[in-house]
């Protein structure tokens, strides 16, 4: 629904004889990037997305489906790289800070990753992914009673997560 949505947008801009050129060029270049990506092509995919990015800095829905690419062919430290833009732009967009937190923890950059999912409790404090991802990175960075405090509080609001049930806590619940 939301392609369409988007598609139907790109149709009203590009039917408008108001449109600056540069918006269009970053549309044609979104739509050959979506194109690449329906025919398996990533680097292209990957091209037209940049291209569509770098004429309008401000496109999320290109940024969203490059990071989308990087993520399905595997390439996690790019779609890290560009999840960071993305959320220069969109700050409380959570789902990618939760995605960014689990990728830094991934390449061991824990204080980073920690930062992120301390982001992510500020504005939601009780979200599941968060509480699991601080608890994890704290407890890398020798802070286990924060892990421990993290853990308890995703016991309490959500008791059936197994999630949290094989995961120490340090004490009683």
């Amino acid at each position: 629904m939301k392609e369409v949505v988007c598609l139907l947008a790109v149709a009203a801009l590009l039917s408008s004889e108001s449109v600056r050129p540069h918006i269009k060029a970053a549309l044609a270049a979104y739509e050959d990037g979506k194109a690449a990506q329906r025919d398996k092509q990533v680097s292209r995919a990957i091209d037209s997305f940049s291209r569509a990015i770098e004429i309008e800095p401000t496109f999320l829905d290109a940024r969203e489906v490059l990071i989308s690419v990087y993520l399905e062919s595997g390439r996690r430290v790019e779609a890290a790289a560009c999840m960071t833009q993305f959320l220069e732009i969109q700050p409380d967009a959570l789902r990618y800070r939760l995605q960014l937190g689990k990728i830094l923890l991934d390449q061991k950059q824990v204080e980073r990753a920690l930062a992120q999912f301390s982001l992510v409790l500020q504005k939601d404090p009780y979200n599941a992914d968060g509480l699991l991802g601080f608890a994890s990175a704290a407890r890398q960075s020798g802070m286990e009673d924060r892990a421990a405090e993290a853990i308890r509080v995703g016991r309490k609001h959500y008791p059936s997560d197994d999630r949290f049930k094989g995961t120490p806590s340090n004490g009683p619940q």
